[in-house]
């Protein structure tokens, strides 16, 4: 089976010494809530052969050894339950790579990928295949913040019980390599857990993130931002606790631009469009504000401004351009800059 990697071009797995990892998209529907925040629910046909397997990590032993989707499940130190998938490959493992979901998503539109739609103007492709191909276990841990599922901006015990998983499987299967990466507010979780553990993060990407909090709070209220965030703004204080006024340690913390030193120690590549209304001001606060920042820190940083427009004109281009992000293309990118 030929496997696509990044800029188009076509290999077969055998040349990468990996065995092609024949991953399966498990039958469900989405259903939305008022809120229109998605939950996956399987079908229950009787035919579990294609759904991720349930495992606990206190009863999985020496964590995930078998190849495929595994669901795992995990108490953090506070006591809350957290939910991951985990996608083992079938050939050797090369790394582990943590990948964040968007504000709202589920980690399985980070494996399997999103179809143009309700939630997106332009499809998304999942991690399993490019992970496969570079030899990556790839953790989507689902996000669950202070208050919200789904919506967790960077919240410390998300984080913390995050970075657990991926250090016992990184030890489980003898390697040294985690990257972290992730779209939007999964950018913004990425750069944080990076700069946090810098001296163990080998890579983190990050496709139009949100890198200073209270600007986006502060966009979104202000009508700067795409009208579909139309009242994110509220959700945003009643994850972190209030108002950036009220509340200015609590928005600093969940910032990437306030680990900039941190972040100079490890890889970061920041991906973003100008065009960009989801998350505004790309060049400004967010992105290429923390590029800067990084090189006058002699950080070692890849910066890459995309161009994409919609070729049809009832998309909107603000959304168009935030959601480039070629999964392909960053996976590669993770694992060539992965120490040999």
């Amino acid at each position: 089976m030929v496997t696509r990697l990044a800029g188009g071009q076509r290999v077969r797995p055998e040349t990468l010494g990996l065995a092609n990892h024949d991953a399966r998209t498990p039958e469900f529907t989405i259903r939305y809530d008022r809120s229109h925040r998605r939950q996956l629910i399987y079908a229950t046909d009787g035919d579990n052969s294609r759904r991720p397997q349930e495992e606990t990590m206190e009863a999985a032993g020496s964590l995930i050894q078998g190849a495929g989707v595994h669901r795992l499940a995990r108490r953090d130190s506070s006591g809350v339950e957290r939910e991951y998938l985990v996608a083992v490959p079938d050939g050797p493992v090369l790394g582990v790579t943590v990948l964040f979901h968007p504000f709202g998503f589920t980690p399985e539109a980070v494996l399997y990928g999103e179809p143009a739609g309700e939630l997106l103007i332009r499809p998304l492709d999942g991690a399993l295949e490019p992970a496969a191909a570079t030899g990556q276990i790839v953790v989507a841990p689902r996000s669950r913040g202070r208050m919200l599922a789904g919506i967790s901006l960077a919240w410390q015990d998300h984080l913390d019980a995050t970075w657990a998983v991926a250090r016992e499987l990184s030890a489980s299967h003898g390697t040294d390599v985690v990257a972290v990466g992730g779209l939007s507010m999964g950018g913004q979780e990425a750069l944080v857990l990076a700069a946090q553990h810098a001296d163990d993060v080998t890579s983190v990407w990050a496709v139009n993130p949100v890198v200073d909090l209270a600007h986006w709070h502060d966009d979104i209220r202000d009508g700067r931002a795409s009208a579909a965030l139309l009242d994110a703004d509220a959700t945003i204080r009643d994850e972190v606790g209030g108002a950036p006024s009220e509340r200015p340690e609590d928005y600093t913390r969940r910032s990437p631009i306030a680990y900039a030193e941190e972040l100079a120690r490890t890889v970061v590549r920041l991906v973003w469009s100008g065009a960009d209304t989801i998350i505004p001001g790309q060049a400004s606060y967010h992105a290429h504000a923390l590029a800067e920042q990084l090189r006058a820190r002699d950080g070692r940083i890849d910066e890459r401004i995309v161009t994409h427009a919609p070729s049809s004109p009832a998309d909107e281009p603000g959304r168009f351009a935030h959601e480039a992000c070629d999964v392909w293309e960053h996976l590669a990118w993770a694992a060539r800059t992965a120490p040999a």
